[in-house]
C-alpha cells in the first residue's frame, strides 16, 4: 500500500505532469457507487462487497477515523496495480534513499502511475550503486484531500483483508506525520489490524469464521515479521563490521543463505499465508527496509492502546497528537511513560 502518491511530486516538470495526468485519469473515470448499485447488471457478490465497504466505513467512523466521502466512488484498474513505488538503500548498510516532497515531507519511496517509469527510476538507482526495488501498490491515500475511490481489486479481498485495508488507509487521513514514513505506515498497520478484528466481531459476530481466519492470518504475519527482524539483525551485524564494500557484498550472500535455511525450519508453522517466495529473494536492503517500514514498534502502539482500555478514540487522539510532533516516536514513548499527560 502506497501513501499519498499524488502528493509525492518530483523535482522536475515531467514528474509533476505524470502525477497530475495519472491522478486526473482516476478522478475523471471513477463512478459514483450509487450509480453502480442502481444497475441490474451488477454482480451480486460485488453488490455485497459494496455494502460491506459501507459497513466498514460506518464502523471506522465510530473508532474516530476520518471517513469524509472516501470510498463513495469506484475505479476499475483493469486487473493492474493502481501504481508502483520505487525504494532504494545502499547495499552495505540499512539507510533508505530519501526523496523530499511538499506536504508528504521526506519519504523513502517514490510513486509512479506507470511501471515503465518506475523501472527506469529503479535502474538509475541500481546504476548508481544502490539496492533498489519496484513494488506494486494496491491502494493509496490522498490524505483526505480527494475522495479516494474503491479500486476494483479491493472487491476480491476477504472481509478481514478488506476491513484491514480500508481502516489502514483511513488512518493516513486521520493522523499523518510529515517526513516520518515508518511512523505513518506502522501506525496504519496497527490500527488496520486491530480495527479490522473488532469490525469482524461487531459485524459478523464473535463466532464468525471470518474472525478466526483473520486471527490466523495475523499469527502468520507476526511469525514472519519476527523472522524478518532476525534476518535484518543478522545482516546489520555484518554491516557494522565496517568491511570493504566488496567483502560485505560477498559475505552477505552467505548470511542471507543461512537465513533462508532458518526459514525452512518455520515454514510449516504458517497456516493461512505462504511466504515461500522468500526462498527466491536475492539480498536487497531496499526490500528488507520496505518490509520493516510497515511493522515498526507495534508493541509500543499496543501498549498505549492498552493503557486507554483499547478505546480507539482515545488511542487515536494520542497517536494524532504525536504525529504532530517533531519526533513522533519519542512522543509515543513519553505517552507510554506518562499517559495522564496525553
Amino acid at each position: 500500500m502506497g501513501l499519498g502518491l499524488f502528493y509525492l511530486p518530483g523535482c522536475n516538470i515531467e514528474y509533476y505532469t505524470h502525477l497530475a495526468l495519472g491522478q486526473g485519469r482516476i478522478l475523471y473515470n471513477r463512478r459514483p457507487i450509487k450509480d453502480i448499485l442502481a444497475s441490474p447488471l451488477l454482480n451480486e457478490d460485488h453488490r455485497k462487497k459494496f455494502a460491506l465497504i459501507r459497513s466498514i466505513l460506518n464502523f471506522a467512523a465510530t473508532l474516530g477515523l476520518e471517513t469524509r466521502d472516501t470510498y463513495t466512488s469506484f475505479y476499475d484498474t483493469k486487473g493492474q496495480p493502481i501504481s508502483w513505488n520505487v525504494s532504494a538503500s545502499p547495499p552495505d548498510h540499512f539507510a533508505p534513499f530519501l526523496w523530499d516532497f511538499p506536504i508528504a515531507g521526506t519519504v523513502p519511496y517514490k510513486g509512479y502511475f506507470y511501471k515503465e517509469k518506475a523501472d527506469t527510476e529503479r535502474d538509475s538507482l541500481v546504476a548508481a550503486g544502490y539496492d533498489a526495488i519496484v513494488r506494486p501498490v494496491g491502494a493509496y491515500s490522498t490524505l483526505g484531500y480527494f475522495s479516494d475511490p474503491i479500486l476494483s481489486g479491493m472487491l476480491e479481498y476477504s472481509p478481514g483483508q478488506l476491513a484491514d485495508l480500508i481502516i489502514h488507509e483511513l488512518t493516513h487521513a486521520t493522523a499523518y506525520s510529515s517526513g516520518h514514513s515508518d511512523f505513518n505506515e506502522s501506525l496504519a498497520t496497527f490500527i488496520g489490524r486491530q480495527g479490522s478484528l473488532l469490525f469482524l466481531k461487531h459485524h459478523f459476530g464473535p463466532d464468525t469464521p471470518y474472525l478466526q481466519e483473520a486471527i490466523e492470518q495475523r499469527e502468520d504475519i507476526q511469525l514472519f515479521r519476527e523472522f524478518m527482524s532476525q534476518t535484518v539483525s543478522s545482516l546489520d551485524s555484518l554491516y557494522n563490521l565496517d568491511l570493504p564494500l566488496e567483502e560485505v557484498l560477498r559475505q552477505r550472500i552467505g548470511v542471507f543463505d543461512r537465513c533462508k535455511s532458518d526459514y525452512t525450519t518455520i515454514k510449516n508453522r504458517f497456516t493461512r499465508f505462504n511466504y515461500d517466495g522468500f526462498l527466491n529473494w536475492e539480498p536487497n536492503n531496499a526490500r528488507l527496509l520496505s518490509y520493516r517500514r510497515y511493522n515498526s514498534k507495534q508493541e509500543l502502539f499496543l501498549a498505549i492502546h492498552n493503557i486507554h482500555q483499547q478505546d480507539f478514540t482515545r488511542s487515536l487522539s494520542v497517536f494524532s497528537t504525536c504525529a504532530e510532533q517533531d519526533d513522533p516516536w519519542a512522543c509515543l514513548t513519553a505517552a507510554k511513560s506518562s499517559p495522564k499527560a496525553y
